[in-house]
């Protein structure tokens, strides 16, 4: 492998514990290397050589390089590329298998945090989907596929982001189609549809914020009856609401849901219990505000409102317009899960936008939850890009 010199700022970024690299913190060219060529990074005042890939396709004002696990480097060894990979592979299996009720199903890779930068898998009941984004993953993507298939007894299939691979100008394959998936959390049954699939299929990185959903709504001496899943694509929140013991859940998404919807709240036993509202969210909100509508129970988890920083302040705009909305159709004693995905939104500024948005309605609150993602989205620090899942419960006091 090839070995770059790094420059000060390069070095200070590693310090500092930053896992992506520009091309500037180089102070060596990177131009004749090979999209997700692996290579040493050094500097004297760093006590060892960093392993990481590099593409020199990327635009000089993105991350480029991305730094690898070091707790795998032993001094003066050499690293093959297919058995660091497999190693740490391994190693994410192993970890999931420490959590219980994770078993049949979860975010068996995670990226970065995993030691495998671009790297997301998804495992199902009876199948894995891989998504790769970066070019030193996709080097190895047949053998990625193979070990996968081989450690979970799972077909694998291949989901690649048009977007994402663009970024690193990666090609786009013919890949076999994805299968219908079946999802087992929190003792719930989902089924959804190839032709829906969202991102990997499934928002596992809010399975303990449901959980907990479940724990407060039983230990709340308040007779919750009605509740609404907003943006609820196949019905995660709802359905677990229901489980609770909630009478009635109305399920609201622009997409095309109804089968997911009807299928789950059929297989877990909520037949008559649901309904599904084909809409834009806000639009629907603005007409449960003209009706006079309450809810006793609102989950409230959008997709994300920023694609990047530049999008920040639009974002927060956007939430405080939706949260107000939520209040309004908030009735006293209900309980409201607030919810994000939004990397460019930290913990603090949406909190703040919550209790302006209350502020602004002339309504009490009291938060009575904090939750983040769940044990299989893996995080060192709070401080954390990755650690970008927030999900705040209040109480509407009466």
């Amino acid at each position: 492998m090839k070995s770059l010199l790094l420059t000060k700022s390069g070095a200070a970024k590693i310090r500092s514990h930053q896992v992506e690299l520009k091309q500037a913190d180089v102070d060596d060219s990177i131009r004749s290397l090979s999209p997700g060529e692996w290579c040493w990074l050094h500097h004297p005042t760093l006590s060892q050589n960093t392993l990481c890939f590099i593409n020199p396709l990327v635009d000089e004002k993105q991350n480029g390089l991305h730094l690898l696990d070091q707790t795998y480097i032993e001094p003066g060894k050499e690293v093959n590329p297919v058995e660091y990979i497999h190693f740490q592979l391994k190693r994410a299996i192993d970890k999931r298998k420490k959590f219980k009720n994770y078993e049949d199903g979860s975010r068996l890779v995670y990226g970065a945090a995993d030691g495998l930068p671009g790297l997301i898998v998804d495992q199902f009941k009876e199948a894995t989907i891989i998504q790769i984004n970066t070019a030193g993953m996709d080097r190895y993507r047949n053998e990625i596929k193979e070990f996968i298939q081989k450690s979970t007894n799972t077909n694998g299939y291949f989901l690649d982001q048009k977007k994402s691979r663009e970024k690193e100008a990666l090609p786009f394959y013919e890949n076999p189609p994805l299968p219908d998936i079946q999802i087992f959390e929190n003792n719930i049954e989902f089924n959804l549809r190839s032709e829906v699939i969202q991102k990997v299929g499934f928002y596992y990185d809010h399975r303990e914020n449901r959980s907990q959903l479940i724990r407060i709504l039983s230990e709340l001496n308040h007779n919750f009856k009605n509740g609404v899943d907003l943006f609820c694509y196949i019905g995660a929140w709802g359905l677990t609401a229901l489980k609770a013991g909630l009478d009635k859940m109305i399920f609201v998404d622009q997409g095309d849901f109804l089968h997911e919807i009807g299928r789950g709240l059929e297989t877990n036993q909520f037949k008559n219990k649901g309904e599904y509202v084909r809409s834009d969210v806000f639009k629907y909100l603005d007409q449960a505000i003209a009706q006079g509508l309450k809810f006793d129970v609102i989950l409230c988890d959008p997709p994300a409102f920023a694609k990047s920083l530049q999008q920040k302040d639009q974002a927060l705009d956007g939430y405080s317009k939706l949260h107000r909305k939520v209040l309004k159709i908030a009735s006293p004693g209900s309980l409201i899960a607030f919810s994000s995905c939004t990397h460019y939104v930290t913990h603090d500024e949406f909190q703040k936008n919550i209790l302006d948005a209350a502020f602004k309605e002339n309504k009490k609150i009291q938060l009575i939850y904090t939750g983040m993602q769940g044990w299989d989205h893996p995080i060192k620090s709070q401080l954390e890009k990755s650690n970008y899942i927030k999900s705040y419960f209040y109480l509407l006091e009466s």
